[in-house]
């Protein structure tokens, strides 16, 4: 008992930090900034100009402004694009098609940290564009092809409750705080549980046992236990976690640079339990294009490692 209420307790420490004091500051800035240039017609400008370019891969230009908020801003940044897509009642299969693209890139709060142990992130960043683009068009253009029509999914009460008529700069940061605000609310329960997962698997010594019965396996594929709780660390807690785990390591035990770049294809990466969550909670309607966009997203990383290889 003493073991599960200590994982409770310091997960949740952990996930209040990074949800107040890492998420928050991150996503009132962005959603502030995406309602301000959305009532300004930016948005509608550069979307205008970047879907020629993007459509061929299934992203119009909310699309690529979440793959690209995505990448060098922080994993949670997207929403704002994804909500204003739902909002502006975009087809399913570009949402689709968005969705696997942000769940194959590497999101920046994971991969540039990486440059204080001399890996240039550059190089993650650049390939997990290229596995967004891949997961992007198999999602449109394939996968996609049978997703529903959106007409039945967002109400028109809700159309208006999130209209985008010209706001001031002050009224925009109010309502992107109160969005940011709404979806912290979503995503703290969710890491308080990843992360009282991990911290027990940690302190009862699950992992150890585990590692040792399959132990014979492990060798035959070249898998180290660290190896092993680096992979479940990313599934149970995300990227972010994954990273600062390896930093750990790198302390005790340091892992050549190469081996971390290819690692980093399925290591950094938003699909996992938390990033899946947080995205889905904060956007609902993702729900219903959330297959075609697991697998689409389960092709571009399988890109992103085939990519690496070569390097």
């Amino acid at each position: 008992m003493t073991i599960l209420i200590t994982a409770i307790l310091d997960a949740g420490r952990s996930a209040v930090d990074i949800a107040i004091f890492t998420f928050l500051p991150l996503m009132i800035v962005t959603f502030s900034l995406t309602r301000y240039l959305e009532s300004r017609s930016t948005l509608r400008l550069l979307a205008a100009k970047a879907n020629p370019i993007f459509r061929v891969f299934g992203l119009d230009g909310l699309g690529v402004l979440a793959v690209v908020q995505l990448s060098f801003v922080s994993s949670a940044a997207p929403i704002a694009a994804l909500s204003l897509m739902v909002h502006k009642k975009i087809p399913d299969k570009l949402l689709a098609a968005a969705f696997a693209a942000v769940l194959a890139a590497a999101p920046a709060n994971a991969s540039l940290p990486l440059a204080t142990i001399g890996i240039d992130p550059a190089w993650i960043i650049s390939n997990g564009i290229c596995g967004a683009l891949v997961a992007s068009t198999l999602a449109c253009w394939i996968v996609g092809r049978r997703s529903s029509s959106p007409e039945s999914i967002c109400s028109d009460d809700e159309a208006v409750r999130h209209g985008t008529g010209r706001l001031d700069l002050l009224a925009a940061i109010n309502r992107g705080g109160t969005d940011a605000i709404r979806v912290i609310a979503a995503i703290l329960p969710v890491l308080v549980i990843s992360l009282a997962l991990i911290k027990l698997i940690q302190n009862t010594g699950a992992l150890s046992a585990f590692t040792s019965i399959i132990r014979p396996l492990l060798r035959l594929l070249g898998i180290s236990q660290q190896d092993v709780l680096l992979f479940l660390t990313k599934f149970l807690a995300g990227s972010s976690a994954a990273v600062a785990l390896l930093f750990d390591i790198q302390k005790e035990l340091p892992i050549p640079n190469e081996q971390i770049i290819h690692s980093s294809a399925f290591l950094l990466n938003p699909l996992d339990l938390p990033g899946l969550s947080i995205l889905i909670a904060s956007v609902p309607r993702l729900r219903s294009v959330a297959v075609v966009a697991i697998l689409s997203a389960l092709a571009g990383i399988i890109s992103r490692i085939v990519l690496l290889s070569w390097f």
